[in-house]
């Protein structure tokens, strides 16, 4: 595997990171996770700002910019001899002395690693719910950050480890998926839970949000299994269609839902930066 490490694209074996680095130690990092479409990394600009604002959330000083940014996933591009790439953009927070810290910290390890993804394929999972309640945010809100073991001890508690996860919070509200965000279909009127559940406000739901009349709402899961439809979504498989919930059977690839909003990013995906802008 090639990697982008704090300017240079290198392999993983030329790569060192201090045992000392906070992100190891205890957790201090945030991330984002993109694909490239024909070389163009899609809403890059929106994962860009969200992961400013996550390490000025922590007080990770980041010390590259948009376009240092996008210079990295153009030169992995080239590397990796202009196959599209699933990119994760990672800032952990650097080297520092044993014990928790309060001080900023302004020398982070950046590192993009990339690997070759396929050409896009439509995407159905089934849905299960799982008996771990959904973790509270680090922060006022989600961040995506470097603190999984909620999601990593959930996965371990599916019966079907190839389903996506479903948490509920521990009021048993829907939450989110373990990878991805979730909406829901009841006629032409589509839902997704609202932040303060704990969800993360994914990239892609935000795209979608702008795209389709959504409304944020409240649901217990005898709620979510009478909708008509269930989509999930991420940043790097855009829309997964939803088979079937805990034995219940949904539409799948056959939904019409699911194929519109399939039909958005057919138009978008090789050419947004960002989901506010045109082009």
């Amino acid at each position: 595997m090639y990697l982008w490490h704090d300017g240079n694209v290198k392999r993983e074996e030329e790569i060192r990171i201090s045992p000392f680095d906070h992100g190891y130690l205890y957790g201090m990092g945030v991330f984002e996770t993109f694909r490239t479409y024909e070389g163009h990394p899609f809403l890059f600009d929106d994962h860009i700002e969200r992961l400013q604002m996550s390490c000025a959330a922590i007080g990770i000083q980041l010390p590259y910019g948009r376009e240092q940014l996008l210079r990295a996933v153009e030169d992995l591009y080239r590397v990796y001899e202009e196959q599209d790439l699933y990119i994760r953009l990672n800032v952990s927070g650097g080297a520092r002395d044993i014990g928790l810290s309060s001080e900023p910290y302004a020398e982070p390890t950046v590192l993009l690693y990339a690997k070759p993804i396929g050409q896009r394929q439509p995407a159905e999972r089934a849905l299960e719910t799982v008996r771990l309640a959904r973790s509270t945010p680090e922060t006022s809100y989600r961040l995506k950050s470097h603190h999984y073991m909620n999601n990593l001890v959930a996965k371990r508690h599916l019966f079907n480890q190839e389903a996506e996860g479903l948490f509920l919070t521990k009021e048993g509200f829907i939450c989110e998926g373990l990878t991805s965000n979730i909406f829901w279909r009841y006629g032409n009127q589509w839902y997704t839970p609202p932040l303060e559940t704990g969800a993360l406000n994914g990239i892609t739901r935000q795209f979608i949000m702008e795209q389709v009349p959504v409304e944020e709402r409240l649901a217990l899961l005898p709620q979510l299994i009478e909708a008509d439809e269930i989509l999930c979504t991420n940043s790097i498989q855009e829309v997964i269609a939803v088979s079937s919930l805990d034995g219940r059977t949904f539409p799948g690839l056959t939904g019409q839902g699911y194929q519109s909003i399939r039909t958005l990013f057919d138009q978008v995906v090789q050419t947004k930066w960002s989901r506010r802008k045109q082009g």
